[in-house]
């Protein structure tokens, strides 16, 4: 029995040293009964538990603290054996890696040398139905050059160009191909100028944008004799239009007779009335025209009985009605409308007076003005007013139309002219 617990307890104390990383004694392994060492080194129980050191194997106080470090041993070894594992793992995870990356690698190298080679394959059938094509389209035109060639001398004269266009339905203008028309494209084509086509100048594509050109052409010149037409129908409409209207005017009074004469002169009196204040220092100046210029006056006075220039705006309004009376003679109407024109005019000079004095009140300048620029002034615009009042009145009395005065001739005309000519003739046309 003591034997047996002596050799249980030697297998116990193995197991122990073992578990903690020690190794038991020679002796206790192979089963010696010689007495344990009197000492535990620093591997012992005692120094892993913190505990006093334990002095013989044999005591139960050693046995006791073999069996308390069996849990903490237990740990300790698993945790190496788990970090030996981890190390194991990344290393086959790491060879497993490399051969993917070998495999991938390989992989794409064979996917890209794959595709070099289809993109070859398909180039050279590329290539290859494009010399195909090429022949096919170099015997079918060889096939039409012959369709052409009715004699098979190996060219196309214009005769058979034009039979073999017309078969083909080619039509310029809208109509058949001509002879001439043929001719002109075979000269368009005919490179070396031999009269015919050969086979490199035969090229009906040609053909075509050549008879398009010409449909184009024939298509603006259309449209540009179109449009001529049109313009020259509508200034012919226009004309006969003017002579409709002109056919349908009052015959003109071409009288000239002495009371049409006396009467256009008499119409001038209006603007020399209203040019006297104008011209007074005149009759100082030269004492025979004081005569017919109180003559002038005593009218304007009577006139100017009518309160607020009633007088004057009723002869005015007078004479503009008589101007559009067509029976009366044409001399008269045309003076009395150059008579009111004129009148209107000398408002001109007092307007711009007037404006020029308003315009320097308002800027606040003295515009300093002596009595010998305001009797030339004046001076002029008298000497002008009796200068067309003289040169109408003398044309007047000899029967001809006083046309020659700068604008205001032509306005005057332009409003009597809505009369036309006599037959038998008359005064000078206005």
């Amino acid at each position: 029995m003591s034997s047996m617990t002596s050799s249980s307890s030697q297998g116990l104390g193995s197991t122990a040293f073992l578990a903690v990383g020690g190794a038991p004694p020679a002796a206790t392994l192979r089963g010696s009964r010689s007495p344990p060492s009197t000492e535990l080194r620093s591997r012992g129980t005692g120094s892993l538990l913190g505990r006093p050191q334990v002095t013989a194997h044999g005591t139960p106080a050693f046995w006791a603290a073999l069996a308390a470090s069996l849990p903490l041993a237990a740990p300790l070894a698993a945790g190496r054996k788990g970090r030996k594992e981890k190390r194991r793992s990344a290393t086959r995870a790491s060879l497993v890696s490399l051969r993917a990356t070998d495999t991938d690698t390989d992989t794409d190298v064979d996917l890209v040398t794959q595709l070099q080679l289809e993109a070859s394959k398909l180039r050279a059938e590329v290539v290859g139905l494009e010399g195909e094509r090429e022949e096919q389209l170099q015997r079918d035109r060889l096939a039409l050059f012959e369709s052409f060639d009715l004699d098979g001398d190996g060219a196309i004269d214009d005769q058979e160009l034009r039979l073999g266009l017309s078969g083909l339905g080619l039509e310029v203008d809208g109509l058949e191909l001509d002879g001439p028309k043929a001719t002109k494209i075979r000269q368009a084509l005919d490179k070396n100028g031999d009269g015919k086509l050969q086979l490199e100048e035969f090229d009906l594509q040609a053909v075509r944008n050549l008879m398009e050109e010409w449909r184009v052409e024939e298509r603006a010149a259309d449209l540009a004799a179109r449009a001529e037409e049109r313009q020259s129908k509508e200034l012919e409409a226009e004309k006969q239009a003017e002579q409709e209207k002109y056919a349908s005017l009052p015959v003109r009074n071409d009288d000239v007779g002495l009371p049409t004469r006396l009467a256009s002169v008499l119409a001038y009196l209006l603007p020399l009335m209203d040019v006297l204040r104008y011209g007074l220092f005149f009759a100082v100046l030269f004492p025979v025209l004081q005569v017919p210029f109180s003559y002038l006056d005593l009218i304007s006075q009577v006139i100017g009985l009518f309160p607020f220039g009633l007088g004057y705006l009723a002869l005015l309004l007078g004479m503009q009605e008589l101007v559009k009376n067509t029976e009366l003679p044409n001399l008269l109407r045309f003076n009395l409308r150059q008579a009111v024109i004129l009148d209107f005019a000398l408002l001109l000079p007092g307007l711009v007076g007037q404006v020029g004095s308003f315009a320097a009140e308002q800027a606040q300048v003295e515009v300093p003005m002596s009595a010998e620029l305001g009797f030339a002034v004046n001076g002029v615009v008298f000497v002008l007013i009796w200068a067309c009042v003289g040169y109408s009145t003398v044309s007047s009395l000899l029967g001809v139309t006083p046309a020659g005065i700068p604008y205001i001739s032509e306005k005057a005309g332009a409003e009597i002219n809505d009369t036309r000519p006599s037959d038998d003739g008359g005064s000078d046309k206005v």
